[in-house]
């Protein structure tokens, strides 16, 4: 394999869980020249479906509210621990930004498939870039994202989606190694 700092540097990526997570956090700086970073991000039409939203320090607390609200909107009937556990999922790591894709499904020109990869490949940029200075990160999903309390808190309209959110910190421990495809195993040669 060719050994570039490109291609080591994406290889080296790795996903490190929010409460591994510490301070120091990425800067007011560092954090906008990785949103930077996103907007390098293959984009056909310049249509722009990618948008990054900080939550600061401050709002933690705010958010750490909404995560309560949609666990409780899931099932009523939780634990207060289990209600204290979903709170904390908001307050883990240093950095939180929160990734909204805007789909224009009635685009002729270019279809939601291209622009949700738009998207994907903004928020890996925003990983490498993260890596790049220094810090690991890790996208969270799931059911959450999607709930009606959570967009309602985002304030989102019928084309926006959230995506996931992506925490971005400083990794206490060591990462661990995942098995990864091959190149052998994701490509293959088109034979007609």
């Amino acid at each position: 394999m060719p050994d570039t700092p490109v291609i080591d540097a994406i290889h080296a990526r790795r996903s490190v869980s929010p409460k591994y997570l510490e301070a120091p956090g990425p800067s007011p700086e560092e954090i906008h020249a990785m949103i930077g970073a996103a907007c390098a991000a293959p984009d056909h039409g310049h249509l722009g479906p990618a948008e990054f939203i900080y939550v600061p320090d401050d709002m933690r607390d705010a958010l750490a509210d909404v995560f309560e609200a949609v666990a409780m909107e899931a099932n009523p009937d939780l634990s207060p621990e289990i209600r204290a556990q979903a709170r904390e999922r908001s307050l883990n790591g240093p950095c939180l930004l929160a990734l909204v894709v805007r789909i224009d499904e009635g685009n002729e020109i270019v279809p939601a498939s291209e622009q949700w990869l738009s998207a994907g490949a903004a928020m890996q940029n925003v990983l490498l870039a993260a890596e790049d200075f220094g810090y690991r990160a890790k996208v969270v999903s799931g059911a959450r994202v999607r709930s009606p309390v959570m967009r309602a808190a985002f304030r989102l309209e019928a084309h926006e989606h959230l995506s996931c959110f992506i925490v971005i910190g400083s990794a206490t421990g060591k990462t661990k190694e995942r098995p990864r495809r091959t190149a052998d195993q994701a490509l293959r040669v088109w034979a007609g």
